[in-house]
């Protein structure tokens, strides 16, 4: 009978011993455990970074969290907005007036006096808004700015407490007052020449102004209800003559596609990392446990347990750990602070990167999280091998092998088995478990660099820069206003030296008439994205019957010179004469499914009912109208796709139409003083102004960190898998020493073995290879598609390059290992090393 031996303070000293007599094995062990989490938790943090960032970028970009508006509210309906419990926040706004100044009107910009009250200004605008100093105005003369309006008003470095004089109109009376700074802020909007003045409720009450003769409310709902919210406002609240309820477009819808895609990439990034780090980590306490195993053998004499020796391993592998995973979050926590702010910073152009914040999601349970992974996979790593320690015998670990093949049903022919390539071939599959590891190893570590490096690809500033930026210069009317762009301006853009051509892009809307064939289907589909009542839809085709003014389209009206362009980007091409002689219009297909327009056709009416002037066009579906060259349209009714004709075909139709974008191209050699000039008209009349280069120099920032944060994953990455391989070899060999012994000793030469396990290494690269092309290839396309629900321009590049030399790597890895190992091996005779495994 066997009692066994509890002995903690000696288990204790055996592992800490055991711990300092294997210090290359401690090292490598360590620094996989440094990789593995720092890499699983720098990549968890910078991708919810990313995300929430990214929500806070649209937000801004909007303005308000809220999304619905009613004017001119009573108090009564505003009880029964309350009573519905269906909204995070209703806010309240007056509107007491404008500023009256000279310049604002030269240069066509203005700065709009308004009250918010407290749920509004907390809950719908701060989280829109940054650096807010000061706070909302309380007494009667004081004021609160964005730093917009103190721009405008000359007023940049005016600081809290400081007065400020502002003429302004209210009640139809101009008013001059001067006024006390208590709070400014930065905002974000689209429009770039509107300022606001926040006044406080003393200030509304003092000018006899109310909610209901000069205010708003507006509501922010709840997401669960969103769907739902049309339907149930338009029965619970009953609205006045003159009043309509107002539905806006929110941003952050989009972001459901975008988190999803960011969440899924940062997952299998993750997923890859956890098993690498697992594979490496298993291999280096495999050898470790291989080397050391007639050491347990000798415990197990001595009295010592299965459960104490894996006590042992498990321990050694608990105190490497303690070491490695706080290094290891240490730098993933450096990393995350240092890459995240330069990161967000540079990864958009224009406006957007103005709103893009660089805030780190500090969370600590990502860190801890983090741990925890990094823990689990050092303890399931260490769990075979403490098993294979803890099970064998004294005598079976004198003899051990680490190779305990089944044997084959079938007899083996020599005759047929004999050949060095076929006995290389069994030699792997005769394991099949490490032939999988050894397999899986090197897909993992290719796979996602490849991964990594197409991502990059996809995303390059070129892709970016053919898709979005096809113009030297774009100068638009944000916000739509009648002569903002007029021919004085556009005349004086034409006299300056090095310009070589204008398009001018003009926008009007108008009325579409109903249709069955080209209307109709994008409502239906667009209704049904946004999981909208078929119910609802009726009843919007009913009120469009009664008032065919409910049915209007953004039309925008494109040169002659522009079409062309357009059409020689286009697969399918347009016959652009019939689009001139204004016989054919094109149809965004944005609000249409994918196997619904390509079998849209028919006509469109467009009507201009102030004038009563129509055209019927033929249509034809563009499913690409953000290549660059044609706008997006401005705002229409849910699911009315933007309408393109030809711009003598508006003119003809709304002589009022707005000039809304000029494209602008130049000879390079001006192109740097043509900037300056064109970007100080664009700011004195509150226009959107950029500039190719500043964008692509912009992006290329971007291309910069994403590739050295990218690049960096990937080589560590691919590292790993390289380092699993040869690790997994010299186990191998390591544990085939007396079998290969024995085969020379019956008159094997050390050549023929040499190129046995060059077959062998052989066979390994080309079967991983197989996988890369097949498998691989499939996860790649799969990594891309997930990109362009990230970025738009997002093209799949198949990284040829890389691959022909990751496989011309990998097959001289695995060649010259396998021989390299076993020389290394071997240098004793072949008596000493049987009689060495033999002890």
């Amino acid at each position: 009978m066997r009692f066994e031996n509890n002995n903690k303070e000696v288990i204790k000293k055996i592992t800490n011993r055991s711990l300092k007599s294997n210090k290359t094995r401690n090292t490598f062990a360590i620094l996989a455990i440094i990789l593995t989490t720092f890499m699983i938790s720098s990549v968890f943090s910078i991708g919810i970074s990313f995300a929430k960032n990214y929500r806070t970028m649209n937000l801004r970009i909007q303005g308000t969290t809220a999304t619905i508006a009613l004017p001119n509210p009573t108090n009564s309906q505003i009880n029964n907005l309350k009573s519905t419990d269906m909204f995070n926040s209703i806010g309240k706004e007056i509107r007491v007036g404008k500023v009256s100044l000279d310049s604002l009107k030269k240069n066509r910009t203005k700065i709009i006096i308004k009250y918010i009250d407290k749920e509004n200004y907390e809950k719908q605008i701060i989280p829109c808004i940054s650096d807010i100093k000061g706070s909302y105005p309380k007494k009667e003369n004081e004021v609160m700015m964005s730093k917009k309006t103190l721009e405008l008003l000359g007023q940049s470095s005016a600081k809290i407490g400081d007065k400020i004089k502002v003429r302004y109109k209210i009640n139809s009376k101009v008013v001059d007052k001067e006024f006390t700074l208590s709070g400014y802020y930065t905002d974000y909007a689209i429009i770039e020449d509107t300022g606001y003045i926040l006044v406080s409720e003393k200030f509304v009450k003092v000018n006899n102004l109310s909610l209901e003769k000069n205010g708003t409310v507006y509501m922010d709902v709840k997401s669960k209800e969103r769907n739902n919210a049309q339907d149930i406002l338009s029965k619970e609240i009953k609205l006045n003559k003159n009043q309509k309820i107002s539905y806006a477009y929110d941003r952050t819808d989009d972001l459901s596609d975008t988190v999803l895609s960011t969440t899924l990439i940062v997952v299998i990034i993750a997923l890859f990392i956890i098993l690498n780090g697992y594979l490496l980590i298993y291999n280096v306490l495999y050898i470790a446990v291989n080397k050391d195993i007639n050491f347990y053998g000798l415990l197990k004499t001595i009295g010592t347990s299965p459960k104490q020796i894996k006590k042992i391993v498990k321990g050694q592998a608990l105190r490497l750990s303690l070491i490695g995973i706080p290094i290891g979050l240490i730098l993933g926590l450096v990393v995350s602070f240092k890459i995240v702010p330069i990161t967000m910073s540079t990864l958009f152009a224009g406006y957007q990167a103005s709103a893009m914040p660089s805030d780190v999601s500090f969370n600590p349970i990502i860190f801890i999280l983090s741990a925890l992974f990094s823990l689990f996979t050092v303890m399931m790593s260490c769990k075979k091998p403490a098993k294979i320690a803890g099970n064998i015998s004294p005598t079976e670990a004198l003899r051990y092998s680490g190779s305990t093949p089944k044997k084959s049903k079938k007899n083996r022919k020599t005759t047929k088995g004999g050949k060095l390539y076929k006995m290389a071939w069994y030699n792997i599959f005769r394991e099949k478990k490490r032939a999988f590891v050894v397999f899986l190893s090197l897909f993992m570590g290719i796979i996602t660099f490849l991964s990594v490096n197409t991502f990059l690809s996809s995303v390059s500033v070129d892709n970016y820069i053919d898709r979005h930026v096809k113009n030297d210069f774009e100068i638009e009317n944000m916000d739509m206003k009648e002569n903002k762009i007029d021919d004085n301006l556009v005349n004086k853009i034409k006299n300056i030296n090095g310009i070589e051509n204008i398009n001018i892009v003009k926008e009007s809307s108008l009325q579409v008439d109903m249709n069955n064939e080209v209307i109709l289907p994008a409502l239906k589909t667009i209704y049904q994205r946004f999981g909208v009542s078929d119910k609802e839809l009726n009843t919007y085709l009913e009120n469009v019957k009664k008032d065919p003014s409910l049915l209007s389209a953004s039309v925008v009206g494109i040169d002659d010179n522009l079409i062309e362009r357009f059409n020689d980007e286009l697969k399918e091409k347009i016959d652009v004469e019939s689009f001139k002689k204004g016989e054919l219009a094109l149809v965004d297909s944005w609000y249409y499914d994918t196997d619904i327009y390509k079998n849209i056709s028919g006509k469109v009416t467009i009507r201009n009912i102030k004038d009563n002037i129509s055209s019927t066009f033929n249509i034809k579906m563009i499913n690409d109208s953000t290549i660059g060259l044609l706008p997006s349209g401005q705002a229409a009714p849910v699911g009315v796709p933007t309408i393109f004709i030809s711009s003598n075909s508006l003119e003809k139709i709304d002589k009022n139409s707005i000039t809304s974008l000029l494209y602008i191209n130049v000879d390079k050699k001006y192109e740097e003083k043509i900037k300056l000039e064109l970007k100080k008209m664009s700011n004195t009349r509150g226009l959107w102004f950029e500039s190719k280069s500043e964008s692509t120099e912009s992006f290329n920032k971007s291309q910069m960190v994403m590739n050295i944060l990218g690049g960096g994953i990937a080589i560590i990455l691919i590292l790993i898998g390289i380092l699993n391989f040869i690790n997994i070899m010299i186990t191998g060999i390591n544990s085939r020493l007396k079998e290969l012994a024995v085969l020379e000793s019956i008159g094997m030469t050390k050549k023929q073995i040499k190129k046995m396990l060059t077959f062998e290494g052989l066979y390994y690269g080309l079967i991983t290879i197989g996988f890369i092309l097949t498998i691989g290839v499939g996860i790649i396309y799969g990594v891309v598609e997930l990109t362009k629900n990230i970025a738009d321009y997002a093209v799949f590049v198949f990284p040829t390059v890389p691959l022909i030399f990751l496989i011309i790597v990998i097959l001289l890895i695995c060649i010259i290992t396998p021989s390299f190992v076993f020389k290394i091996s071997t240098k004793q005779s072949v008596t000493e090393r049987i009689r060495e495994i033999d002890k």
